[in-house]
């Protein structure tokens, strides 16, 4: 018999889905399983990456569900933000009408591909059934004082009016605009207080067993816990001082202190400023 995947694979696709065969993950019981994966952006077409990347997830779901497991495996869409909105500027849509067209387009094709999907289990991050809980933890958090707000640098991309992570900024210009400078601009943005929780994941970065060393090494400079001294610098002039985190050793053998651009105290200091020591700010 020749093999015609065009046919059979819709035929027994269509079968899986009747009989809903790869729903998983309820009830009680033991060996519950969710396999590794993460969910894509909703930008219109499934691409090569995640071919690749749905494949190894979707042997491992399988793998499992042959050996007697209880496999969980959901699939969503990362569709919230304002790459979506620049998009559909662009597209000269709606952003709904496009974030959900191209949803429906990549959910056909990752359909089409076979891959073993429990697709009662959908989740949209732009849907407000879905994001109304990540508000509710942003409250909880804030009530606890976790979340807060502060004036910082951010890189700025004027074309697409929002802020860039590091690693979209690419030689000094943004990703989506390869003809628009990246710049530093001063506003307010929330943060999230994860130093308060610096000591417990350090303790439990000892607690995982199986970790390579180079990865538990990341983790801990990650979390960044360091020892040293607060030393403040009292100001000519000025009721105010610098606080900075010098080595002891070196903090009476300095000729300058240098501050960076974004500093937030560095506007303050004020051009031709002195320590009461004598040595000069550059900043």
């Amino acid at each position: 018999m020749k093999y015609n995947p065009q046919e059979i694979e819709k035929k027994w696709q269509q079968q899986w889905e009747q009989e809903k065969a790869v729903q998983g993950g309820r009830g009680p019981g033991e060996g519950k399983v969710l396999p590794p994966g993460d969910v894509p952006l909703s930008l219109g077409k499934n691409h090569m990456g995640h071919v690749r990347n749905y494949t190894i997830g979707d042997v491992v779901a399988r793998y499992k569900r042959m050996k007697g497991k209880n496999v969980l495996h959901p699939m969503g869409w990362d569709a919230f933000g304002l790459p979506a909105e620049n998009a559909a500027i662009e597209n000269k849509t709606h952003p709904a009408r496009w974030t959900y067209n191209n949803i429906d387009y990549m959910k056909a094709q990752l359909k089409r591909m076979g891959f073993s999907y429990d697709w009662d289990r959908e989740v949209t991050t732009c849907n407000p059934e879905y994001y109304r809980w990540e508000q509710l933890v942003f409250i909880k958090m804030f009530e606890k004082g976790l979340a807060y707000k502060k004036r910082t640098f951010v890189n700025w991309c004027e074309s697409c009016q929002t802020v860039l992570a590091k690693e979209q900024v690419e030689n000094g210009r943004c990703w989506r605009h390869s003809d628009r400078e990246v710049t530093l601009k001063e506003m307010d943005s929330w943060f999230f207080k994860i130093t308060e929780y610096a000591e417990e994941m350090l303790e439990h970065c000892e607690k995982l067993p199986g970790w390579p060393e180079r990865v538990l090494t990341m983790q801990k400079n990650w979390i960044g816990k360091s020892y040293g001294a607060i030393i403040r610098f009292p100001l000519k002039g000025s009721e105010d001082g610098i606080e900075c985190t010098p080595r002891a050793g070196h903090a009476f053998r300095r000729d300058l202190s240098l501050f960076c651009a974004g500093a937030s105290h560095a506007e303050d200091v004020g051009e031709g400023a002195t320590s009461r020591a004598g040595s000069p700010f550059l900043h």
